[in-house]
């Protein structure tokens, strides 16, 4: 009885102490945040940040003109004065008019704006500091609706499901092509996956750089990258066969979920393009996305080519890979989140990414002449060409 209190006191004894190191760094965290500046100021005195807003959205009604503002600062900045095209106009406040770090309110301002015309807002604290945002053309900012939830879901639909279907038709022929043939058409879908991966991770670091500072924009990316990636490896070891490799379908499923979540980056970028009455870029996104995305198709019917899948998991697969587009659209058109679009671009990247692995190490165990074949390097190699040439569609 006596070794089995001893046993239990021992076990309690660590996992106090286990927290010791956790309890003296948030004490050593606090003694610097209370008293760093002595700290600082023995080096020397930066010039305090200016008292500036971070206009995030501005949104366009009848009658009136809505401005999403934040406060980026350490210290409390204060709404004072509003403008519109240089006058000083009175407005209301949905929200605080002191605004905390990082907190947010709306500025509501009755304004007969015209469709179409040029627009600048300008917002200053109590400092005197404006923040002046340039609209090129006021149009309406649509509200959620039935009508235009259908239609941002139809926008999703063209983008995602539909060239990724399409794609999926290069299916009978992979199944009649050489072993060479198709191991570079495995390698073809690694050389897809890079370039997205690498593509989604360039856009999310470049969608950070909006961020606060105080935000971490590059943790932020670091995190949804390695989420993704240790995400997809679980995933992987869940669905491989006893070899401990995903292979046939199971791979294909992998390569749907990492063009799927890119696919969620892409809808974002469409719904935010028309949420905010850019119809010409969003247009023009949809069309090139379409396009862009039927090789993605192809990424996803070459491994499946070494399988059966019968129409439903066909059916399922570019359900898997297009519809994140729809969603993607949706959250897009009716949220003004600005963390969320470097994170799901951050996500995509390291799904993208690992599943390359997955594929290198399917070709590379199956592959005649494993990855140093030149059916392989060129179908890697045509496989971001194609990425990258139909991309110019889209840029």
């Amino acid at each position: 009885m006596e070794a089995g209190a001893t046993t239990a006191r021992a076990r309690l004894g660590w996992r106090v102490w286990a927290l010791v190191p956790v309890v003296l760094l948030a004490i050593a965290v606090a003694l610097v945040v209370a008293r760093g500046g002595d700290i600082v100021d023995l080096i020397g005195v930066n010039p305090p940040p200016a008292d500036e807003f971070d206009v995030r959205r501005v949104e366009f009604g009848p009658g009136e003109i809505r401005i999403l503002v934040r406060n980026p600062q350490p210290d409390d900045l204060t709404i004072a004065s509003v403008t519109v095209d240089d006058a000083i106009w009175p407005f209301a406040v949905d929200g605080p008019t002191t605004l905390g770090r990082l907190r947010s309110s709306t500025i509501v301002v009755a304004y007969d704006w015209v469709d179409g015309e040029p627009i600048s807002v300008g917002v200053t604290s109590s400092t005197g500091i404006e923040t002046v945002e340039e609209i090129a053309a006021a149009v309406e900012t649509p509200q959620a609706s039935a009508r235009g939830f259908l239609g941002y879901g139809l926008l999703g639909l063209l983008v995602g499901i539909v060239p990724v279907a399409l794609g999926l038709l290069w299916l009978p022929s992979l199944r009649r092509a050489d072993a060479r043939w198709l191991a570079a058409f495995m390698a073809l879908t690694a050389g897809l996956l890079t370039f997205l991966g690498v593509e989604a991770l360039f856009e999310a670091f470049e969608l950070q750089a909006a961020l606060p500072a105080s935000l971490g924009g590059p943790g932020l990316v670091l995190l949804g990258v390695a989420v993704a990636a240790l995400g997809m490896t679980f995933l992987s070891a869940r669905l491989s066969g006893s070899d401990g490799a995903a292979t046939g379908v199971a791979l294909a499923a992998l390569v749907a979920i990492g063009i799927g979540v890119h696919n969620l980056g892409e809808g974002l970028a469409i719904g935010a393009s028309f949420a905010v009455g850019e119809l010409a870029l969003g247009s023009f996104l949809v069309i090139g996305f379409m396009v862009h995305n039927v090789t993605e198709g192809l990424g996803i019917a070459a491994p499946a080519s070494r399988g059966r899948p019968s129409l439903r998991v066909l059916a399922a697969l570019a359900l898997v890979a297009g519809a994140p587009a729809i969603l993607g659209a949706w959250i897009g058109g009716y949220t003004s989140s600005d963390v969320l679009a470097p994170l799901f671009f951050a996500v995509a990247a390291g799904a993208a990414l690992q599943v390359v692995v997955e594929v290198g190490r399917y070709v590379a165990r199956t592959s005649p002449g494993g990855l140093r074949s030149g059916f392989v390097v060129g179908g890697f190699l045509a496989g971001v060409a194609a990425m990258w040439t139909t991309g110019l569609l889209i840029a």
